[in-house]
C-alpha cells in the first residue's frame, strides 16, 4: 500500500510545473512588442523638425550675400551712358547747341574730379576713363569742355599745348582754411611744404600740385593764421 500512493504522488508534482512554464513563454512576446513600437517611433519624429527647420536658414543667408555684393564703380553722367542718350556723346555741329553740350559736360566733369580726388587732368587720362572714354572726337570734346571750366575761372591749362588741366573743385581759399583747422586740432604747428607731402600723405590737400600748397601756406600768412619761418622753403609757423 505504501509503495502505490508514492507512484501516484510523482505524476501529480509533474503536472503542477506545466502552467508555470507556460505563462512565463505567453508572457515574453508581450514585452518585446512594446520595445519595438518605441525605438521605430522615436526617430521618426525628430528627423522631421530638424529638416523643416534647417532649410529656411541657408535660403535667407544666400539672398543677404547677393544684394550686399552689388555696387556702382562712378557716378553715371544724369543723362546715363552712350546707349541711352547718344546724342549726348558726340558734339553737335550747331553752335548754339555745342555751347550748352559742353557746359553740360562741364559742370559733370568738375563733380568727376572732386568724387576722384584729381586736381591736375591730363588729355591721356581723360580718354581712357569712363564715361569720357566713350566720346566722340575725344580730343576736340576735352578741350571744348575744359575751355568752359577755364572762363569760370574753376580751371587753368598747365601747359601750351592744352593737354594737362588744373581743376580747381575747391578754392585754394578753403585749403588754406581747412589746414589751419587741421594743424589746430593736430597739434602740428611748424609745417612746410616737403613734410605736409611726405608725411602726410593720407591727407586730402597733401595730393595738392607742390606749387598749390606754397599758394596755400601763403594764404595762411595773409590771413594771419601763420608767420613765415622760411618763406623760400615754403615753411611757416601756425599761430594758436
Amino acid at each position: 500500500m505504501g509503495v502505490r500512493e508514492r507512484k501516484k504522488e510523482k505524476p501529480k508534482a509533474k503536472e503542477s510545473t506545466k502552467p508555470v512554464e507556460q505563462e512565463q513563454v505567453e508572457q515574453a512576446p508581450e514585452v518585446d512588442e512594446t520595445v519595438v513600437e518605441e525605438e521605430v517611433h522615436t526617430p521618426e519624429v525628430v528627423v522631421d523638425v530638424e529638416e523643416t527647420e534647417a532649410a529656411p536658414a541657408a535660403e535667407s543667408v544666400t539672398e543677404t550675400v547677393t544684394e550686399a555684393t552689388i555696387e556702382p564703380d562712378f557716378v553715371m553722367p544724369s543723362w546715363g551712358d552712350a546707349e541711352e542718350t547718344e546724342w549726348m556723346y558726340g558734339m553737335p555741329t550747331r553752335e548754339e547747341d555745342s555751347e550748352l553740350w559742353a557746359g553740360e559736360w562741364a559742370d559733370y566733369l568738375l563733380e568727376w574730379t572732386e568724387n576722384k580726388k584729381v586736381h591736375v587732368l591730363s588729355l591721356a587720362t581723360f580718354i581712357s576713363e569712363p564715361p569720357f572714354k566713350d566720346l566722340r572726337n575725344k580730343v576736340d570734346s576735352f578741350k571744348a569742355i575744359a575751355e568752359v571750366l577755364v572762363e569760370k575761372e574753376v580751371a587753368e591749362w598747365k601747359d601750351k599745348k592744352e593737354r594737362q588741366l588744373r581743376v580747381y573743385w575747391r578754392p585754394l581759399e578753403d585749403w588754406a582754411d581747412m589746414l589751419y583747422q587741421w594743424a589746430l586740432k593736430t597739434g602740428k604747428l611748424r609745417l612746410d611744404v616737403k613734410s605736409i607731402i611726405i608725411q602726410e600723405a593720407s591727407e586730402d590737400f597733401a595730393s595738392l600740385p607742390e606749387r598749390d600748397i606754397h599758394i596755400v601756406l601763403a594764404l595762411m600768412v595773409k590771413k594771419g593764421l601763420a608767420e613765415w619761418v622760411d618763406e623760400k622753403q615754403g615753411a611757416i609757423l601756425v599761430s594758436i
